[in-house]
């Protein structure tokens, strides 16, 4: 089948495996609704990423894994291990990455809509954590801040909009630009303010130390990936223009955005070519580091949710199959409109038989899983696999919503599962 994935995603005897594991035995062992993460496959995606960048520049490669696609705790150990920094996008993330055993110079937080409890938080946490400025609302509040607690400088950067027209997989994850489908932007600091910005931020004593950018997410394109380019080209040129203020920067950020295969008819990202034309770009800058801030590509492909079909009911001509999760642990389909391939996992080899829609236990009309798919016949008790759910998935889950519980999560390390 087109998502296997040798020493990943296998079938094997008509039953699909992952990390080696059948999952089969791992719903009967650990029970449904499931989520399962084959690590192996993260930090194989996450030396692919760091190597390919690395061939086009001599400068250091900083990877920010965006931890807000899966902060599975073993998972973060490992890719601490591995030598990942990490991106946060809210207080208890950066708390949670420290507890990990992140160090805090690794660590780098980009908030929206920030107030000053959030960074009042940050500023309790030990160590050299940067505050990434998504505005001059919280540039200010940060200097009011740092004078009550007696602190005289900190190391900051902003995150800036580069004008250009966002990318995105859906409009929701388009992150720059004037607005996205009619709905204003919130995020970063126009193109056009980023040098009072700078400005400002010296006369209050403050240490600028790195610019960066994220347009959004899910590229696959040409065309969405040299879109991107023509922002990197504008943060490269905003970069020099920042230092000609007499700012020495020591870092670059890109941002995320490289997408994964959710459908069998989807590109590969072109990674080799984002990395050679970003870098060609970013090593014209004096500066030591370039980063990038990957998490779909990263830990999407990992995953997989393990369902088991508990309902199969014929209405007016459409079969409805019934399984025991739903959008409170799976939201992507119901908020974004995803896809994620539906696989029966005793069945896996087997050709569609029907069409069937798979529907969730919560009392919502679009609670639905999967429309119209191209099954295999299927039966009560079968198990279904959702694929590419290692990013955005459990991260977004649900916990109160008709008082279900949380699907339950483990992890697979040299073929050994951990709980």
């Amino acid at each position: 089948m087109w998502y296997e994935v040798e020493g990943h995603l296998e079938i094997k005897d008509g039953i699909l495996h992952i990390g080696g594991i059948s999952t089969l035995d791992l719903a009967k062992e650990y029970g449904t609704p499931l989520y399962v993460y084959h690590i192996n496959r993260a930090l194989y995606n996450y030396d692919r990423f760091l190597n390919v960048i690395s061939k086009f520049t001599e400068k250091e490669v900083r990877i920010h894994y965006a931890m807000k696609a899966n902060p599975n705790k073993i998972l973060l150990e490992e890719l601490r291990e591995a030598g990942s920094w990490i991106d946060a996008v809210a207080p208890g993330e950066v708390e949670f990455a420290i507890n990990v055993g992140f160090p805090p110079e690794k660590i780098m937080y980009t908030g929206a809509s920030v107030s000053n409890k959030d960074m009042e938080r940050i500023l309790s946490y030990p160590g050299r954590i940067r505050i990434n400025i998504d505005s001059f609302s919280q540039l200010r509040r940060l200097k009011r801040l740092l004078e009550e607690h007696g602190i005289e400088t900190m190391e900051i950067s902003f995150r800036i909009d580069p004008g250009v027209r966002g990318q995105g997989g859906d409009w929701k994850t388009i992150t720059a630009g004037k607005e996205s489908h009619g709905v204003p932007i919130k995020f970063g600091i126009p193109e056009n303010e980023v040098l009072l910005a700078y400005k400002e931020a010296m006369e209050y004593g403050f240490a600028p130390v790195g610019i960066q950018m994220h347009i959004g997410s899910q590229w696959l394109s040409m065309e969405e990936v040299n879109e991107y380019l023509i922002a990197v080209e504008r943060l490269v040129g905003k970069a020099k223009e920042v230092e000609g203020l007499g700012c020495k920067l020591e870092f670059i950020d890109f941002g995320g955005g490289p997408g994964i295969r959710y459908k069998e008819e989807d590109n590969e990202f072109p990674l080799d070519y984002y990395a050679r034309e970003t870098c060609k770009k970013a090593n014209e800058l004096d500066v030591e580091a370039l980063a990038f801030e990957p998490g779909r590509y990263i830990v999407g492909d990992c995953g997989l949710l393990l369902a088991k079909v508990n309902t199969i009911k014929e209405r007016y001509n459409d079969t409805i199959i019934g399984v025991d999760t739903g959008f409170n642990h799976l939201i992507r389909p119901a908020f974004y409109g995803a896809y994620h391939e539906a696989i029966v996992c005793n069945k896996a080899d087997q050709e569609p038989e029907i069409v069937a829609t798979i529907a969730g236990n919560l009392c919502e009309t679009g609670d639905v899983l999967a429309v119209k798919r191209a099954l295999p016949r299927i039966e009560e008790g079968d198990i279904i696999a959702f694929h590419n759910a290692g990013a955005y998935a459990a991260s977004m889950r649900m916990d109160k919503y008709n008082l279900r519980e949380p699907a339950k999560e483990v992890v697979i390390v040299d073929g050994n599962v951990i709980e």
